[in-house]
């Protein structure tokens, strides 16, 4: 008998879990004003031993409501997801600016698959309740800190500053409303006064348990057991969020601030005054490889090669390295390397291999290898390296890099 203890650890699973709360809404008193966007999403972890490849959220209507609507895309992804990781998606659910929308719902679900694993949903049923918000002078947002400009591929953090009643509320959230095409939410961290030393790793603080459950007696009502001291949190409240850049584009994100305490729902005095744009670029930097002269040539004719780089994006290009090979049966012309920098401050170091990009530390001689006087047969590779940046924009966004070689 064969006893196996432990396997199942190796194979990839996934949960999904909401993270954010069911009630979203529109000013009581003024439609023109006030928050009508607000973050619905859900965590994705990675429950199993090895990591899983092509994560894909979708979020689902389940019912009708032509009242509450997406505002940006359905689909959110990840490239990959480590063993025991987990990601966030989000999605933005907007309100139409009208009073039949109070008191109304829509359902929902998300679902998320991924590579060689099975799908799964979040739990059904679960709606979002247009709610009447009232503006609470209480509730403020002093700052939001990050970058402005950011570039495609990288990590950045953003800080938002608020704050709430001293003793904090029952229900209480508080976001940017970052673009789900721009960026991807890699970790939320929250910190609150109240009660002291309190914090968590989402926006969403569900303080006194809270009844989500649309066909329970007590639906939309504190229920607990409550998850923080005394049922409330809040007071002053700092929201980190960390995000990796998806794709280009200019954003602006707005801080809400949204809570329940007694029987009604607030918002933020001050939404709408405390916003960050954020713009998304990244270089493009396209080759175009030429020689002269050009066509077939006879033995011992000089061919020069000249490779052309040019900066086609919205960001200036840094660490830019161009690797090319000596052609088969050529000798390399010691003496003959060019550069021509685009950006002025653009500086280059040239190195060479002889084997093959191996080590960058030759120094072409000639008649090395057996090549005639003057050539070098040893060389395999040139490769310049380029301190500075390149340009996005003309003039300076071109530049060049050459070499002549003989034909044996």
């Amino acid at each position: 008998m064969l006893i196996f203890c432990g396997v199942q650890s190796v194979y990839a699973g996934i949960t999904v879990t909401p993270v954010t709360w069911n009630v979203i809404g529109l000013d009581s008193n003024n439609l023109s004003i006030g928050p009508d966007t607000f973050q619905v999403g859900a965590r994705v972890c990675n429950t199993g031993g090895t990591a899983i490849t092509n994560v894909v959220g979708n979020f689902v209507w389940d019912s009708t409501n032509i009242y509450i609507n997406l505002a940006g895309p359905s689909t959110d992804t990840a490239a990959s997801l480590a063993a025991g990781a987990c990601v966030d998606f989000y999605y933005q659910a907007t309100v139409t600016r009208t009073s039949s929308a109070y008191n109304t719902m829509r359902s929902y679900h998300i679902t998320v698959s991924a590579d060689n694993t099975a799908a799964v949903s979040t739990t059904t049923p679960r709606e979002l309740y247009v709610e009447h918000l009232i503006s609470q002078g209480r509730n403020s947002t002093s700052s939001i800190n990050g970058p402005t400009t950011v570039y495609v591929g990288q990590t950045y953090t953003y800080t938002l500053n608020a704050s709430t009643a001293t003793q904090g509320y029952d229900q209480l959230e508080d976001f940017l409303s970052l673009s789900n095409v721009i960026f991807q939410v890699l970790a939320v961290n929250t910190t609150y006064s109240a009660p002291a030393g309190a914090t968590n790793d989402k926006f969403y603080a569900d303080a006194c348990g809270w009844d989500n459950d649309p066909l329970s007696g007590t639906y939309r009502s504190c229920i607990g057991p409550a998850n923080y001291s005394g049922g409330k949190v809040g007071g002053t409240v700092v929201t980190t969020y960390t995000v990796k850049v998806l794709s280009t584009g200019t954003t602006t994100a707005t801080a809400l601030i949204l809570d329940h305490s007694g029987s009604s729902y607030h918002y933020n005095s001050d939404y709408g005054s405390t916003s960050i744009t954020i713009s998304a670029v990244q270089p493009n930097v396209g080759l175009q490889k030429a020689v002269n002269p050009s066509g077939s040539q006879p033995p011992g004719t000089d061919l020069t090669y000249s490779i052309a780089f040019t900066n086609t994006g919205s960001a200036p290009a840094t660490g830019l390295v161009v690797t090319d090979p000596i052609p088969a049966n050529t000798d390399f012309k010691v003496g003959s390397v060019t550069t021509t920098p685009g950006s002025t401050g653009l500086t280059v170091t040239i190195a060479y291999s002889n084997n093959n990009g191996s080590t960058w530390t030759y120094t072409p001689a000639s008649g090395s290898g057996g090549a005639p006087s003057g050539y070098d047969r040893d060389v395999t590779n040139i490769r310049w390296t380029f301190a500075g940046s390149l340009s996005p924009t003309s003039p300076g966004n071109t530049g060049s890099v050459g070499f002549t070689v003989r034909i044996r």
